[in-house]
């Protein structure tokens, strides 16, 4: 069974507000409270920003796709049909199937948080060599910095 150590770091409408550190942060915190926690049951395979990023990421590859002129085809009773990209189709068409190659499933829910990664990798580097289409995952902490102004 995993330990979560939290450190307290301060008090909120009466209530004690807690924060999460490793074992080696534990050795720095000279007095202050800590709390160990037992964690049961698994990890979520992959973290709720990661599961956001991807939503964003396929909209944003969608936009891309549209903005740059490729469309999928569709048949519709023998007639084949140009219709444009939504975020939905990057993530069923694209995604899952890079996913599913890679990992022999399409749920995205049980990737886990490297994994993510490596999709994310392979799917950049498809769009990149067949449609000239560029989009970098988001990146929440590189957002911040960037307004923050830092390089």
């Amino acid at each position: 069974m995993a330990e979560l150590m939290m450190q307290l770091v301060g008090e909120k409408d009466g209530l004690p507000i807690y924060s999460p550190v490793d074992k080696n942060d534990a050795t720095l915190i000279d007095g202050r409270t800590v709390l160990i926690c037992d964690i049961k049951g698994e990890r979520a395979a992959r973290t709720t920003l990661q599961n956001r990023s991807l939503h964003l990421y396929s909209s944003l590859v969608c936009d891309e796709l549209n903005d740059s002129g490729w469309t999928k085809k569709k048949y519709y009773e023998v007639k084949e049909v140009d219709i444009g990209w939504t975020p939905e189709s990057v993530l069923d068409d694209i995604w899952r199937g890079i996913q599913e190659a890679m990992y022999q499933h399409r749920k995205t829910s049980k990737l886990k948080i490297e994994q993510v990664s490596e999709v994310y990798k392979r799917m950049a580097r498809h769009l990149s060599e067949t449609c000239c289409v560029t989009t970098a995952f988001p990146n929440k902490y590189k957002e911040m910095e960037d307004q923050l102004g830092y390089k």
